[in-house]
Protein backbone atom coordinates (compact mmCIF):
# COMPACT_ATOMS: atom_id res chain seq x y z
CA UNK A 1 0.00 0.00 0.00
CA UNK A 2 1.54 3.47 -1.19
CA UNK A 3 1.86 6.24 0.98
CA UNK A 4 -0.80 8.34 -0.86
CA UNK A 5 -3.31 5.40 -0.31
CA UNK A 6 -2.90 5.54 3.64
CA UNK A 7 -3.71 9.36 3.57
CA UNK A 8 -6.28 8.59 2.04
CA UNK A 9 -7.69 5.85 4.32
CA UNK A 10 -7.04 8.01 7.59
CA UNK A 11 -9.10 11.26 6.05
CA UNK A 12 -11.62 8.81 5.64
CA UNK A 13 -11.77 7.19 8.78
CA UNK A 14 -11.49 11.15 10.50
CA UNK A 15 -14.71 12.24 8.56
CA UNK A 16 -16.48 9.13 9.44
CA UNK A 17 -15.42 9.76 13.26
CA UNK A 18 -16.60 13.57 12.94
CA UNK A 19 -19.91 12.11 11.45
CA UNK A 20 -20.15 10.15 14.16
CA UNK A 21 -19.76 12.76 16.81
CA UNK A 22 -22.24 15.31 15.45
CA UNK A 23 -25.01 12.32 15.15
CA UNK A 24 -24.40 11.93 19.20
CA UNK A 25 -24.35 15.78 19.66
CA UNK A 26 -28.10 15.96 17.87
CA UNK A 27 -29.19 13.24 19.74
CA UNK A 28 -28.17 14.65 23.11
CA UNK A 29 -29.30 18.07 22.24
CA UNK A 30 -32.73 16.81 21.66
CA UNK A 31 -32.88 14.53 24.75
CA UNK A 32 -32.00 17.87 27.29
CA UNK A 33 -34.63 19.33 25.37
CA UNK A 34 -37.18 16.93 25.77
CA UNK A 35 -35.95 17.40 29.53
CA UNK A 36 -36.46 20.69 30.03
CA UNK A 37 -39.54 20.37 28.53
CA UNK A 38 -40.73 17.79 30.70
CA UNK A 39 -39.56 19.95 33.99
CA UNK A 40 -41.77 22.45 32.95
CA UNK A 41 -44.79 20.92 32.73
CA UNK A 42 -44.67 17.69 34.77
CA UNK A 43 -45.90 18.40 38.46
CA UNK A 44 -43.88 15.37 39.90
CA UNK A 45 -40.42 17.85 40.29
CA UNK A 46 -37.51 16.33 42.25
CA UNK A 47 -36.13 18.72 44.48
CA UNK A 48 -34.01 21.17 43.68
CA UNK A 49 -30.38 21.59 45.12
CA UNK A 50 -30.01 23.78 48.17
CA UNK A 51 -29.35 27.50 47.40
CA UNK A 52 -26.56 29.16 49.52
CA UNK A 53 -27.48 30.64 53.16
CA UNK A 54 -28.44 34.08 53.02
CA UNK A 55 -25.77 36.88 54.14
CA UNK A 56 -26.05 37.30 58.09
CA UNK A 57 -29.02 40.04 58.91
CA UNK A 58 -29.77 41.86 62.10
CA UNK A 59 -32.68 39.17 63.12
CA UNK A 60 -29.73 36.44 62.56
CA UNK A 61 -26.93 38.46 64.05
CA UNK A 62 -29.02 38.44 66.91
CA UNK A 63 -29.10 34.73 67.66
CA UNK A 64 -25.51 35.21 67.66
CA UNK A 65 -23.68 33.89 70.83
CA UNK A 66 -21.05 36.80 71.92
CA UNK A 67 -18.02 34.89 70.17
CA UNK A 68 -19.82 34.85 66.61
CA UNK A 69 -20.77 38.35 67.28
CA UNK A 70 -16.98 39.06 67.65
CA UNK A 71 -16.61 37.26 64.29
CA UNK A 72 -18.74 38.78 62.42
CA UNK A 73 -17.59 42.10 63.60
CA UNK A 74 -14.37 41.47 61.90
CA UNK A 75 -15.47 40.30 58.94
CA UNK A 76 -17.44 43.42 57.70
CA UNK A 77 -19.11 43.23 54.34
CA UNK A 78 -17.68 46.12 52.08
CA UNK A 79 -19.30 49.08 52.23
CA UNK A 80 -21.08 49.20 48.80
CA UNK A 81 -23.99 51.65 48.02
CA UNK A 82 -26.07 49.48 45.43
CA UNK A 83 -27.14 53.53 44.15
CA UNK A 84 -23.09 54.00 44.01
CA UNK A 85 -23.10 50.82 42.01
CA UNK A 86 -25.08 51.08 39.04
CA UNK A 87 -23.64 51.72 35.55
CA UNK A 88 -23.88 54.80 34.62
CA UNK A 89 -24.90 53.82 31.22
CA UNK A 90 -27.80 52.61 32.17
CA UNK A 91 -29.21 56.69 32.06
CA UNK A 92 -26.97 58.04 29.39
CA UNK A 93 -29.56 56.46 26.77
CA UNK A 94 -32.28 57.74 28.81
CA UNK A 95 -33.83 60.86 27.71
CA UNK A 96 -36.03 62.82 30.29
CA UNK A 97 -38.87 62.04 28.50
CA UNK A 98 -39.07 58.66 29.69
CA UNK A 99 -38.36 59.44 33.63
CA UNK A 100 -41.69 61.00 35.00
CA UNK A 101 -41.46 63.79 37.27
CA UNK A 102 -41.95 63.04 41.36
CA UNK A 103 -45.71 63.12 42.24
CA UNK A 104 -47.15 64.30 45.73
CA UNK A 105 -49.22 62.28 47.25
CA UNK A 106 -51.25 63.47 49.79
CA UNK A 107 -54.50 62.94 51.94
CA UNK A 108 -57.72 65.14 50.17
CA UNK A 109 -58.42 67.76 53.31
CA UNK A 110 -55.44 67.20 55.45
CA UNK A 111 -52.85 69.86 56.40
CA UNK A 112 -49.25 69.57 56.38
CA UNK A 113 -46.10 70.78 58.07
CA UNK A 114 -42.54 70.20 57.02
CA UNK A 115 -39.27 71.75 56.83
CA UNK A 116 -35.67 71.81 55.98
CA UNK A 117 -33.01 69.81 57.19
CA UNK A 118 -30.40 71.43 58.77
CA UNK A 119 -26.84 70.60 59.38
CA UNK A 120 -25.28 67.22 61.76
CA UNK A 121 -27.64 64.52 62.56
CA UNK A 122 -28.21 65.59 66.11
CA UNK A 123 -29.07 69.47 64.46
CA UNK A 124 -31.14 67.38 62.19
CA UNK A 125 -32.86 65.43 65.30
CA UNK A 126 -33.15 69.18 66.80
CA UNK A 127 -35.02 70.69 63.75
CA UNK A 128 -37.43 67.63 63.92
CA UNK A 129 -38.39 67.93 67.33
CA UNK A 130 -39.09 71.85 67.02
CA UNK A 131 -41.12 70.98 63.45
CA UNK A 132 -43.32 68.44 65.41
CA UNK A 133 -44.16 71.03 67.97
CA UNK A 134 -44.74 73.53 65.53
CA UNK A 135 -47.18 71.63 63.60
CA UNK A 136 -48.97 70.56 67.04
CA UNK A 137 -49.59 73.96 67.92
CA UNK A 138 -50.53 74.41 64.09
CA UNK A 139 -52.85 71.31 64.06
CA UNK A 140 -50.75 69.49 61.22
CA UNK A 141 -49.59 66.70 59.95
CA UNK A 142 -45.72 66.59 60.39
CA UNK A 143 -43.92 65.52 57.24
CA UNK A 144 -40.58 64.13 58.67
CA UNK A 145 -37.82 64.47 55.98
CA UNK A 146 -35.11 62.10 55.84
CA UNK A 147 -31.33 62.01 57.64
CA UNK A 148 -29.31 64.06 55.15
CA UNK A 149 -25.71 63.23 54.98
CA UNK A 150 -23.76 66.31 55.49
CA UNK A 151 -20.16 67.32 56.66
CA UNK A 152 -19.85 64.73 59.14
CA UNK A 153 -19.55 62.15 56.35
CA UNK A 154 -19.10 61.25 52.58
CA UNK A 155 -22.33 58.92 51.80
CA UNK A 156 -24.49 61.65 49.73
CA UNK A 157 -27.11 59.43 51.00
CA UNK A 158 -30.66 59.48 53.13
CA UNK A 159 -32.34 57.23 55.42
CA UNK A 160 -35.48 57.21 56.77
CA UNK A 161 -35.92 58.39 60.84
CA UNK A 162 -38.24 55.21 60.95
CA UNK A 163 -35.29 53.17 60.61
CA UNK A 164 -34.29 54.30 64.23
CA UNK A 165 -37.37 55.56 65.81
CA UNK A 166 -40.81 54.52 66.80
CA UNK A 167 -43.46 57.04 64.58
CA UNK A 168 -46.48 55.28 65.63
CA UNK A 169 -45.36 55.29 69.19
CA UNK A 170 -44.08 58.68 69.15
CA UNK A 171 -47.69 59.98 67.51
CA UNK A 172 -49.66 57.76 70.52
CA UNK A 173 -47.81 59.62 73.23
CA UNK A 174 -47.63 63.03 71.70
CA UNK A 175 -50.79 63.11 69.67
CA UNK A 176 -48.85 64.35 66.89
CA UNK A 177 -49.88 62.46 63.30
CA UNK A 178 -46.54 62.35 61.43
CA UNK A 179 -45.55 61.00 57.82
CA UNK A 180 -42.09 60.47 56.15
CA UNK A 181 -41.14 62.41 53.38
CA UNK A 182 -40.52 59.33 51.26
CA UNK A 183 -44.19 58.59 51.93
CA UNK A 184 -45.49 61.39 50.74
CA UNK A 185 -43.01 62.06 47.46
CA UNK A 186 -41.64 58.94 47.03
CA UNK A 187 -39.12 58.62 44.13
CA UNK A 188 -37.88 55.71 42.03
CA UNK A 189 -34.70 54.03 41.49
CA UNK A 190 -33.76 56.22 38.34
CA UNK A 191 -35.23 59.47 40.49
CA UNK A 192 -33.26 58.97 43.02
CA UNK A 193 -30.27 58.09 41.46
CA UNK A 194 -30.47 61.63 39.25
CA UNK A 195 -31.15 63.42 42.62
CA UNK A 196 -28.16 62.06 44.08
CA UNK A 197 -26.03 62.63 40.84
CA UNK A 198 -27.11 66.41 41.26
CA UNK A 199 -26.06 66.43 45.01
CA UNK A 200 -22.55 65.33 43.95
CA UNK A 201 -22.44 67.98 41.26
CA UNK A 202 -23.57 70.68 42.98
CA UNK A 203 -24.11 73.85 41.26
CA UNK A 204 -23.13 72.25 37.80
CA UNK A 205 -25.88 72.14 34.81
CA UNK A 206 -26.89 68.77 34.70
CA UNK A 207 -29.86 68.26 32.22
CA UNK A 208 -32.00 65.19 33.57
CA UNK A 209 -32.35 66.60 36.78
CA UNK A 210 -33.72 70.16 35.29
CA UNK A 211 -36.15 68.36 33.48
CA UNK A 212 -37.25 66.59 36.36
CA UNK A 213 -37.45 69.35 38.89
CA UNK A 214 -40.09 71.04 40.22
CA UNK A 215 -40.34 74.26 42.21
CA UNK A 216 -42.14 74.29 46.16
CA UNK A 217 -43.27 77.43 47.79
CA UNK A 218 -40.88 77.28 50.91
CA UNK A 219 -41.56 79.52 54.33
CA UNK A 220 -38.32 82.21 54.85
CA UNK A 221 -37.65 81.08 58.89
CA UNK A 222 -34.74 82.63 60.59
CA UNK A 223 -33.44 84.53 57.35
CA UNK A 224 -33.42 81.00 55.15
CA UNK A 225 -33.76 81.90 51.79
CA UNK A 226 -33.52 85.53 52.07
CA UNK A 227 -30.86 87.07 53.98
CA UNK A 228 -29.34 84.01 55.20
CA UNK A 229 -27.93 81.94 52.60
CA UNK A 230 -28.81 78.22 52.50
CA UNK A 231 -26.72 75.19 54.62
CA UNK A 232 -25.34 72.44 52.94
CA UNK A 233 -27.79 70.00 54.25
CA UNK A 234 -30.55 72.19 52.83
CA UNK A 235 -29.26 72.38 49.74
CA UNK A 236 -28.71 68.27 49.54
CA UNK A 237 -32.06 67.80 50.66
CA UNK A 238 -33.42 69.61 47.70
CA UNK A 239 -31.42 68.11 44.82
CA UNK A 240 -31.88 64.35 45.91
CA UNK A 241 -35.17 64.80 46.36
CA UNK A 242 -35.60 66.59 42.58
CA UNK A 243 -36.83 70.25 43.81
CA UNK A 244 -36.02 73.75 43.97
CA UNK A 245 -37.53 76.02 46.90
CA UNK A 246 -39.04 78.88 45.97
CA UNK A 247 -38.89 81.36 48.90
CA UNK A 248 -42.16 83.10 50.32
CA UNK A 249 -41.77 85.81 52.98
CA UNK A 250 -43.81 84.92 56.14
CA UNK A 251 -46.90 86.77 57.06
CA UNK A 252 -46.83 90.03 59.13
CA UNK A 253 -45.97 90.02 62.65
CA UNK A 254 -49.25 89.52 65.05
CA UNK A 255 -49.24 93.02 67.19
CA UNK A 256 -50.00 91.04 69.93
CA UNK A 257 -46.78 88.64 70.00
CA UNK A 258 -44.15 89.60 72.30
CA UNK A 259 -41.11 90.75 71.00
CA UNK A 260 -37.66 89.51 72.50
CA UNK A 261 -34.51 91.29 73.19
CA UNK A 262 -32.46 89.10 71.03
CA UNK A 263 -29.43 89.12 72.73
CA UNK A 264 -31.07 87.71 75.83
CA UNK A 265 -32.45 84.83 73.95
CA UNK A 266 -29.36 83.97 72.40
CA UNK A 267 -30.22 85.44 68.44
CA UNK A 268 -26.65 86.68 67.42
CA UNK A 269 -26.61 85.90 64.07
CA UNK A 270 -30.18 87.53 62.52
CA UNK A 271 -30.16 90.99 62.29
CA UNK A 272 -33.45 91.58 60.48
CA UNK A 273 -35.93 92.66 62.86
CA UNK A 274 -38.74 91.57 60.42
CA UNK A 275 -37.29 87.44 60.53
CA UNK A 276 -39.02 84.85 62.29
CA UNK A 277 -36.57 83.85 65.42
CA UNK A 278 -39.41 82.17 68.35
CA UNK A 279 -41.65 79.45 67.83
CA UNK A 280 -44.87 81.50 69.23
CA UNK A 281 -43.93 84.26 66.67
CA UNK A 282 -44.35 81.48 64.02
CA UNK A 283 -47.43 80.34 65.75
CA UNK A 284 -49.22 83.90 66.16
CA UNK A 285 -48.40 84.73 62.27
CA UNK A 286 -49.71 81.60 60.55
CA UNK A 287 -52.74 81.21 63.20
CA UNK A 288 -53.73 85.06 62.78
CA UNK A 289 -53.67 84.77 59.04
CA UNK A 290 -55.85 81.57 59.13
CA UNK A 291 -53.33 80.01 56.68
CA UNK A 292 -55.29 77.52 54.48
CA UNK A 293 -52.06 76.22 52.46
CA UNK A 294 -52.14 72.39 52.22
CA UNK A 295 -48.16 72.41 52.92
CA UNK A 296 -46.80 74.74 54.99
CA UNK A 297 -43.20 73.98 54.27
CA UNK A 298 -40.45 75.68 56.90
CA UNK A 299 -36.93 76.89 55.23
CA UNK A 300 -35.41 76.44 58.51
CA UNK A 301 -36.71 74.74 62.18
CA UNK A 302 -33.72 74.35 64.03
CA UNK A 303 -32.64 77.59 65.36
CA UNK A 304 -35.82 78.61 66.61
CA UNK A 305 -35.58 79.65 70.14
CA UNK A 306 -38.37 79.26 72.43
CA UNK A 307 -37.79 82.02 75.76
CA UNK A 308 -40.71 79.86 77.60
CA UNK A 309 -39.01 76.77 78.04
CA UNK A 310 -38.11 73.46 76.94
CA UNK A 311 -41.69 73.16 75.32
CA UNK A 312 -40.34 71.30 72.04
CA UNK A 313 -38.61 68.65 73.98
CA UNK A 314 -41.50 68.17 76.70
CA UNK A 315 -44.49 67.54 74.35
CA UNK A 316 -42.65 65.90 71.41
CA UNK A 317 -39.08 65.38 71.14
CA UNK A 318 -38.97 63.33 75.13
CA UNK A 319 -41.72 60.56 72.72
CA UNK A 320 -39.32 60.00 69.70
CA UNK A 321 -38.09 56.89 71.55
CA UNK A 322 -35.45 54.26 70.02
CA UNK A 323 -36.50 51.10 68.03
CA UNK A 324 -36.31 47.86 70.01
CA UNK A 325 -33.49 46.70 67.21
CA UNK A 326 -31.57 49.61 67.95
CA UNK A 327 -31.78 49.35 71.37
CA UNK A 328 -30.73 45.63 71.08
CA UNK A 329 -28.39 45.73 68.96
CA UNK A 330 -26.33 48.71 71.30
CA UNK A 331 -27.10 46.45 73.88
CA UNK A 332 -25.44 43.45 71.68
CA UNK A 333 -22.17 45.72 70.92
CA UNK A 334 -22.05 46.79 74.88
CA UNK A 335 -21.73 43.15 76.19
CA UNK A 336 -18.97 42.03 73.40
CA UNK A 337 -17.44 45.55 74.09
CA UNK A 338 -17.41 44.99 77.97
CA UNK A 339 -17.75 41.51 78.79
CA UNK A 340 -17.73 41.92 82.31
CA UNK A 341 -21.13 43.59 81.79
CA UNK A 342 -23.36 40.56 82.04
CA UNK A 343 -27.16 40.94 81.16
CA UNK A 344 -28.14 43.91 83.75
CA UNK A 345 -24.55 45.22 84.63
CA UNK A 346 -24.28 49.10 84.86
CA UNK A 347 -21.73 51.25 82.90
CA UNK A 348 -20.65 54.64 82.57
CA UNK A 349 -21.18 56.08 79.46
CA UNK A 350 -18.89 59.43 78.14
CA UNK A 351 -19.47 61.82 75.25
CA UNK A 352 -16.06 63.43 74.32
CA UNK A 353 -16.60 65.79 71.45
CA UNK A 354 -13.72 66.69 69.15
CA UNK A 355 -13.62 67.56 65.28
CA UNK A 356 -14.67 70.86 64.75
CA UNK A 357 -16.64 71.42 68.51
CA UNK A 358 -13.28 73.84 68.65
CA UNK A 359 -14.76 75.92 66.08
CA UNK A 360 -17.63 77.16 68.51
CA UNK A 361 -15.01 78.37 71.01
CA UNK A 362 -12.49 80.09 68.32
CA UNK A 363 -12.94 83.21 69.62
CA UNK A 364 -12.90 83.15 73.29
CA UNK A 365 -9.80 82.74 75.55
CA UNK A 366 -8.36 79.80 75.98
CA UNK A 367 -10.08 78.89 79.69
CA UNK A 368 -13.55 79.50 77.97
CA UNK A 369 -11.86 77.05 75.12
CA UNK A 370 -11.82 74.59 77.70
CA UNK A 371 -15.60 73.81 77.53
CA UNK A 372 -15.19 72.70 74.07
CA UNK A 373 -11.86 70.67 73.90
CA UNK A 374 -11.93 69.25 77.55
CA UNK A 375 -8.75 67.39 78.73
CA UNK A 376 -8.79 63.59 79.36
CA UNK A 377 -8.12 63.81 82.78
CA UNK A 378 -10.62 66.03 83.44
CA UNK A 379 -13.31 63.40 81.90
CA UNK A 380 -11.23 61.28 84.37
CA UNK A 381 -12.05 63.31 87.53
CA UNK A 382 -15.91 62.61 86.67
CA UNK A 383 -15.43 59.14 86.12
CA UNK A 384 -14.08 58.69 90.01
CA UNK A 385 -17.27 61.15 90.82
CA UNK A 386 -19.46 58.44 88.96
CA UNK A 387 -18.15 55.55 90.74
CA UNK A 388 -18.19 57.18 93.80
CA UNK A 389 -22.23 57.95 93.09
CA UNK A 390 -22.45 54.41 92.52
CA UNK A 391 -20.22 53.48 95.19
CA UNK A 392 -18.40 50.88 92.83
CA UNK A 393 -14.90 51.74 92.36
CA UNK A 394 -14.48 49.24 89.14
CA UNK A 395 -17.80 50.38 87.38
CA UNK A 396 -16.79 49.85 83.38
CA UNK A 397 -16.70 52.97 81.35
CA UNK A 398 -17.87 53.14 77.39
CA UNK A 399 -16.85 56.22 75.67
CA UNK A 400 -18.17 57.61 72.33
CA UNK A 401 -16.40 60.30 70.63
CA UNK A 402 -15.28 61.36 67.10
CA UNK A 403 -11.25 61.97 68.11
CA UNK A 404 -9.52 60.44 65.15
CA UNK A 405 -6.35 61.48 67.58
CA UNK A 406 -4.24 58.45 67.76
CA UNK A 407 -2.89 60.22 71.70
CA UNK A 408 -6.40 60.48 72.72
CA UNK A 409 -7.03 56.97 71.81
CA UNK A 410 -3.72 55.37 73.87
CA UNK A 411 -5.18 57.23 77.04
CA UNK A 412 -8.52 56.40 76.35
CA UNK A 413 -6.80 52.72 76.51
CA UNK A 414 -4.52 53.59 79.55
CA UNK A 415 -7.54 54.75 81.31
CA UNK A 416 -9.01 51.09 81.58
CA UNK A 417 -11.95 52.75 78.98
CA UNK A 418 -13.56 51.14 76.33
CA UNK A 419 -13.78 52.86 73.21
CA UNK A 420 -16.63 52.67 70.60
CA UNK A 421 -15.63 52.01 67.38
CA UNK A 422 -17.85 50.81 64.57
CA UNK A 423 -15.21 50.08 61.62
CA UNK A 424 -14.53 46.90 63.63
CA UNK A 425 -18.56 46.23 63.81
CA UNK A 426 -21.33 45.34 61.18
CA UNK A 427 -23.50 48.19 62.54
CA UNK A 428 -23.87 50.10 58.99
CA UNK A 429 -24.20 47.24 56.87
CA UNK A 430 -27.01 46.00 59.88
CA UNK A 431 -28.72 49.71 60.46
CA UNK A 432 -27.72 51.71 57.87
CA UNK A 433 -25.10 54.54 57.10
CA UNK A 434 -26.25 56.78 60.15
CA UNK A 435 -26.84 53.72 62.35
CA UNK A 436 -23.28 53.68 64.24
CA UNK A 437 -24.17 57.82 65.25
CA UNK A 438 -27.12 56.69 66.94
CA UNK A 439 -26.18 53.17 68.14
CA UNK A 440 -23.75 55.56 70.16
CA UNK A 441 -26.67 57.95 71.24
CA UNK A 442 -28.99 55.09 72.35
CA UNK A 443 -25.88 53.46 74.56
CA UNK A 444 -24.99 57.35 75.99
CA UNK A 445 -29.55 57.58 76.63
CA UNK A 446 -29.58 54.53 78.57
CA UNK A 447 -26.22 54.63 80.53
CA UNK A 448 -26.85 54.68 84.10
CA UNK A 449 -23.98 58.03 84.69
CA UNK A 450 -23.59 60.12 81.71
CA UNK A 451 -20.72 62.19 81.63
CA UNK A 452 -21.35 64.87 78.90
CA UNK A 453 -18.87 67.49 76.84
CA UNK A 454 -20.06 71.25 77.14
CA UNK A 455 -21.51 73.00 73.81
CA UNK A 456 -22.16 69.64 71.83
CA UNK A 457 -25.77 69.02 70.91
CA UNK A 458 -25.21 64.74 70.97
CA UNK A 459 -24.57 65.45 74.46
CA UNK A 460 -27.83 67.99 74.83
CA UNK A 461 -30.44 65.82 73.35
CA UNK A 462 -28.47 62.71 75.58
CA UNK A 463 -28.98 64.64 78.95
CA UNK A 464 -32.17 65.45 77.68
CA UNK A 465 -33.52 62.04 77.38
CA UNK A 466 -31.17 60.68 80.45
CA UNK A 467 -33.63 63.18 82.84
CA UNK A 468 -37.11 62.56 80.56
CA UNK A 469 -36.53 58.49 80.51
CA UNK A 470 -34.62 57.67 83.79
CA UNK A 471 -34.42 60.84 85.62
CA UNK A 472 -31.14 61.26 86.15
CA UNK A 473 -28.70 64.26 85.90
CA UNK A 474 -25.96 64.30 83.63
CA UNK A 475 -22.27 64.98 84.75
CA UNK A 476 -19.92 66.83 83.25
CA UNK A 477 -15.93 67.50 83.50
CA UNK A 478 -14.42 70.26 85.18
CA UNK A 479 -13.41 72.83 83.05
CA UNK A 480 -11.69 75.32 84.55
CA UNK A 481 -7.66 74.88 84.40
CA UNK A 482 -6.06 72.48 86.23
CA UNK A 483 -3.35 75.06 86.96
CA UNK A 484 -2.95 78.40 87.58
CA UNK A 485 0.32 80.51 87.70
CA UNK A 486 0.96 82.14 91.15
CA UNK A 487 0.38 85.81 91.09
Amino acid sequence: MTALQTRRRIVTLLAVVAFLLCLQLRVDLLNTFKYSENLTTSQDLSPSPPSPPPPPTYNSLLEYDDASFAAMSVLRQNKQDPLKLEKVELLMNISAAEIPKPRTISRPGTRYLSYMPYAGLTNQFMALEKAAYLAKRLNRTLVIPPIISNSHDTHNTNQRWSDFFDLEQFTELSGIPAVEWSDLRPLSQEQAYIGRQKAELKERTYDLWDALVEDLPCQIVYGFGGSEALHNTELTFARQFLFRPRFVAPPARDPKTVVYDRATIGVKDNSNMEDIVTIDDLVDRYTAHEDKEPMLFLSHSFKLKDPIGPRSWEQAGQHLHFRRKVNEYAARLLRHRIPELGLQGRYIAIHIRRGDIWQKCRTADADAMMRCVTPLGHYAEAVEAARALAQEKRLPVIVATDSKSSEDHQTIAKLGWRRLNHELYITEQELGVFGPALVDAAILANADYFIGTYKSTMTKVAAERQKSWHQRETLYPRVSPSWVPPS
